[in-house]
């Protein structure tokens, strides 16, 4: 098994992205591909997790009006258990908050709103359905926030 290396994603990476996106999304979710958007300039910043030259995992952040969002969290299938999903969400989530953002807010699957509320995260809503699951509405604040140790 090869380290593990968290970075900010680059152009070059965004094909990989893209390509995790669609197995995650399309094939193991079933929300249809063409809502899986491209990754591109509405974005404010995509993170990466990589095993070698692979793309294992990805995030991204974006806003919407002042909101900023945060999603599109992907770990490949037969990569999950290992904590690479908690290590880059807590490396993409410090890297917004260093930039001076104070809130975040999501609409995520149940195994996300885990890790997000383990790290300070609280859910704002109900689930609602969506495609093959629910998502839940959360927030995380800067001040709330806490790093899931390990």
């Amino acid at each position: 098994m090869d380290q593990i290396t968290l970075r900010r994603a680059a152009a070059p990476d965004m094909e990989a992205i893209l390509k995790l996106q669609v197995a995650v999304f399309e094939g193991e979710q079933g929300i249809p591909g063409e809502l899986i958007c491209s990754p591109g300039d509405q974005f404010l910043q995509w993170w990466c997790a990589l095993e070698g030259d692979s793309v294992v995992g990805a995030v991204a952040a974006w806003k919407e009006g002042e909101q900023v969002h945060w999603g599109r969290f992907a770990v490949h299938n037969m990569h999950r258990g290992r904590g690479i999903g908690t290590k880059l969400a807590v490396f993409s989530l410090e890297d917004l908050f260093s930039r001076g953002f104070e809130e975040i807010y999501m609409e995520a699957r149940e195994a996300t709103v885990a890790i997000i509320c383990r790290l300070g995260g609280r859910v704002v809503g109900k689930p609602v359905a969506f495609y093959k699951g629910t998502v839940t509405p959360v927030r995380l604040h800067r001040d709330d926030y806490c790093c899931f140790p390990g």
